[in-house]
């Protein structure tokens, strides 16, 4: 039986198995409820319907009255109640909750009912709108079912970068409004940096006169090359009237706003604007300015900044930033060395922190709080800081072991700006691709905090810097879905996370996304794997999960395009394979305004059993550690080892040990296969092995799992067969399965006492 062809279609049969679910039932709300009973029958939502609302709910009332008009053309009448009658059709009742935004959800054939404190009824009617068709069928069915809900963080939030390029009240409120449909409560507005200063301040006009023009300036000539951005920018800035009602607007649908004013580092708009806010160099030199001088003149300027920005901002943080300062242009600076003097600093680390503590006194004496990147833990920590931990998760953890409150937002898992797959086949962004998978994977409570040092990591967010995101559709694509796993990863209990359940719900969001105009970056073709066979005829089927989806493809290498002939769903694909085959598709869904590229490569390889006698094999693969800085397994000393053992399982938990060199891992051993079959053979490191069979690269090192997904799909015969690979060990693979052996025909894990052995 040709492997390959076996396996795609009991994919296919898996994929066909998905949407029949789809139309059984629509429970795939994000983020997943603490408690969720689908029950039998149906509520039909018809235009008679009535909305009770007690007084407080009465705005929520009124959000969902015109969510259903504008989406659904249901014009329902909307009632203000002492008691809401239980008669009421939708009845949002609110009730004194321990928990803030908990809430509770019931639909009954005839009437729903939604109870919780302010927030929790407007969550539940999130998970009502989620529990409605995403098209307007008449009748509206809405599943009966019980949920009882809360969140687990309180601190779920997103970024938004307008520094870089500009986006307008309009769009700042969409971007709000999806937030709030997934339950996410905190936007962070970065709303000032080094290309542009975004915020109206009546006491410096300068600041949005020439400071939120850095485009126009540096095409005149004025201002530095903009080549870190993707097109020279988007100029524009928000009067205080736009900022009150984007507040307000944010407000109505519980989302917390925190504003970003940076310093003392990317400060590069507003001393284009005042020159003599700017690090003064002593020695005369002429160079970029980004940096503020510590001077008494700056501290006077922020405080009336923030002065304005605090009377603006209801929310009770406010962020100064305090990322990548280039501190060592203070040392130049007669105001900083006379500072370093007068206050007994020992360098530049000691003025930067001198530098948020003086700010922060000034927050606390207008009852705000402090928030900043995690840089501001050089020098000493202010006292009352929350600490956003950027730079991978180590300065949050520091600052929580210090009894800090902290919000992660880790480099790679929360930044959004990163591709979402292969980059040449992605939208340009910085640092390699982060996938949905690995947003849902992370988890904010590191393991290295005890659980009382864990009570003060307060959530986590999803950041995207917008040097690379010329425009709000733009925008959309690269925040979803990705800004879905970050939802569910802050709402729902650790316990309550299913990466599979979760991956079936999200493909069913597109009909939202549809609804609402979002620009989501579309899912994978099912199946487009980077495959090893020893099979001569390549067979395939690609599955798509979202119904009208077009492909079109080619297996010559190059990659197809909006004039190559499409086709629809299921799509077969059969060739003759003696080396390899690239496979090149392009996705278009929704009329071809939504497109998305994949490439998998499939490897012909000859595997031969050894003739090794059986008799002599032990179970359990052989492994030594080798410590090393050699980052090329081709060229480790293999001659010094510094442990040899035997593994007997596929979770091989080899600790690392952080003395500088890395600790390699060397593999040998044989798979032994009992029954002639096809096999899949994968890994689960989610940063991949390298593993040979027969001497034959099957999986290839460094590859991401979700970026790059490898499998060998194999004929074996009964025998044995040599099994080698490569891999350093880490924290986060000690707890990943190495190798993964399944039976092709019916999909089942083969125990790892029946094929490893040495």
């Amino acid at each position: 039986m040709n492997i390959i062809r076996f396996k795609i279609k009991y994919i296919a049969a898996i994929f066909s198995l998905c949407l029949s679910v789809s139309v059984k039932a629509q429970l795939h709300i994000i983020p997943q409820p603490l408690h969720l009973t689908e029950q039998k029958g149906a509520f039909v939502l018809s235009g008679k319907a009535v909305i009770g609302v007690d007084k407080e709910s009465e705005a929520v009332g009124k959000y969902l009255q015109d969510y259903l008009a504008t989406n659904y053309k249901l014009n329902l009448k909307l009632k203000v109640y002492p008691k809401i009658p239980i008669a009421t059709a939708i009845q949002l009742v609110t009730m004194v909750s321990n928990k803030e935004g908990a809430y509770s959800l019931n639909v009954k054939p005839g009437s729903v009912k939604i109870a919780g404190n302010g927030a929790g009824v407007f969550y539940g009617v999130q998970s009502l709108l989620q529990l409605l068709p995403a098209k307007a069928i008449a009748p509206l069915k809405i599943t009966t079912c019980a949920i009882a809900d809360e969140p687990r963080f309180q601190w779920r939030g997103l970024s938004l970068d307008v520094s870089r390029h500009f986006f307008t009240v309009e769009e700042v409120k969409k971007y709000i409004d999806v937030m709030a449909h997934y339950k996410l409560n905190v936007f962070h507005w970065h709303l000032t940096d080094d290309e542009g200063w975004r915020i109206q301040i009546d006491k410096y006009p300068k600041l949005t006169e020439v400071g939120s023009k850095i485009s126009f300036y540096e095409k005149q000539g004025k201002f530095r090359k903009l080549d870190n951005l993707i097109d020279g920018g988007r100029d524009g800035f928000y009067t205080k009237n736009d900022i009150r009602e984007v507040i307000k607007y944010a407000q109505a649908r519980y989302v917390t706003i925190l504003p970003e004013i940076e310093m003392p580092g990317h400060s590069e708009a507003a001393i284009f604007a005042y020159p003599e806010l700017g690090c003064q160099d002593s020695t005369g030199a002429k160079h970029r300015v980004r940096m503020l001088d510590p001077s008494e003149h700056t501290f006077g300027f922020m405080e009336d900044v923030l002065t304005e920005v605090i009377a603006l901002f209801p929310n009770q943080y406010i962020h100064i930033g305090g990322d990548e300062a280039e501190m060592i242009d203070w040392l130049k600076s007669p105001a900083a060395v006379a500072l370093m003097k007068k206050e007994g600093l020992k360098n530049e680390k000691e003025i930067q922190s001198y530098f948020i503590k003086r700010i922060e006194k000034f927050l606390l004496s207008k009852n705000k709080k402090l928030v900043g990147w995690d840089e501001i833990l050089q020098g000493g920590l202010a006292e009352s800081a929350t600490v956003m931990s950027w730079q991978g998760e180590a300065g949050g953890i520091a600052a929580a072991q210090m009894h800090h409150h902290v919000v992660m937002t880790p480099l790679p898992y929360m930044y959004f700006d990163a591709p979402q797959a292969n980059e040449e086949l992605e939208p340009v962004g910085w640092n390699p691709p982060v996938t949905w998978q690995m947003v849902y994977n992370y988890e904010p409570q590191s393991k290295e905090l005890s659980p009382q040092e864990a009570e003060y990591i307060l959530g986590a967010q999803g950041n995207i810097w917008a040097e690379k995101v010329p425009n709000a559709l733009h925008l959309q694509y690269m925040v979803y879905p990705r800004a879905l796993a970050v939802a569910e990863l802050t709402w729902s209990s650790k316990a309550n996370k299913n990466i599979n359940r979760f991956e079936y719900k999200m493909k069913q969001q597109y009909g939202y996304f549809k609804l609402w105009n979002l620009n989501a970056r579309l899912p994978n073709i099912v199946g487009m794997d980077n495959i090893v066979t020893n099979s001569n005829q390549f067979g395939l089927v690609l599955q798509y999960p979202l119904l009208g989806a077009q492909i079109r493809y080619s297996v010559n290498g190059k990659m197809p395009d909006s004039n190559a002939k499409a086709q629809g769903f299921p799509v077969n694909i059969s060739a003759m394979l003696k080396d390899s085959l690239v496979l090149k598709t392009y996705t278009t869904w929704t009329l071809n305004k939504q497109h998305i590229f994949q490439v998998a490569t499939i490897k012909h390889a000859n595997i031969t059993a050894s003739n090794v006698d059986q008799a002599g094999l032990i179970p359990g693969l052989g492994y030594e550690l080798i410590k090393s800085k050699e980052t090329n397994f081709a060229k480790l000393d293999t001659t010094v080892i510094a442990t040899s053992a035997v593994v007997n399982t596929t979770n091989p938990m080899v600790l690392p040990v952080t003395d500088g060199d890395l600790t390699w891992v060397k593999m040998s051993g044989y798979l032994k296969i009992d029954v002639d079959g096809d096999y899949e053979l994968t890994s689960g490191f989610e940063v991949s092995p390298a593993l040979f069979l027969d001497g034959k690269p099957v999986i290839y090192k460094n590859k991401n799992t979700y970026v790059e997904p490898q499998k060998a799909l194999l004929h074996l015969k009964k025998g044995v067969y040599n099994l080698s690979g490569y891999y350093i060990a880490d924290n986060i693979n000690r707890m990943q399965d190495l190798l993964l052996l399944k039976e092709a025909a019916t999909d089942k894990l083969v125990d790892p006492g029946k094929y490893m052995f040495h």
